[in-house]
């Protein structure tokens, strides 16, 4: 496996990762209202290529990229809990900040940034090539 490969597809990504990122962490998303959150994540996995893009009665997204016998599953939550008293947060925490080395907003370490990290770890993995007859995303 090409490792340097796939870091600087990694790379090539930041900008729309990031970008992703920022728009979740906009919606609020608390438990049980995380719909909006929900219909932002689809709308990325159909514009990075996934094969089919569900959102189940329940809210789940469920994404399919390849086909073939093995399935490798990513599970993330992607409701947040409530901000408590805004007047506690130094900044807005759905409009977040950006510096270069990180992003802050509601969710984004838990678990925000993980399900935008699988969108593009699949994404990549499909550039790649590394998506074959024996192996798909969901």
């Amino acid at each position: 496996m090409d490792f340097e490969a796939i870091k600087k597809a990694a790379q090539g990504y930041e900008a729309a990762m990031t970008k992703c990122l920022r728009d979740i962490v906009a919606i609020p998303g608390e438990s049980a209202d995380e719909k909006g959150h929900a219909d932002r994540i689809a709308e990325e996995m159909r514009a990075v290529g996934f094969d089919e893009v569900i959102i189940d009665p329940q809210g789940n997204v469920l994404g399919y990229m390849g086909t073939g016998k093995t399935l490798i599953a990513y599970d993330a939550h992607i409701d947040t809990v409530g901000i408590g008293n805004r007047e506690n947060w130094a900044f807005d925490p759905y409009e977040g900040f950006e510096s270069a080395t990180e992003i802050g907003g509601r969710g984004v370490s838990d678990q925000l940034g993980g399900i935008v990290s699988a969108i593009y770890g699949a994404k990549i993995m499909k550039d790649l090539g590394l998506l074959t007859d024996a192996y798909y995303i969901r």
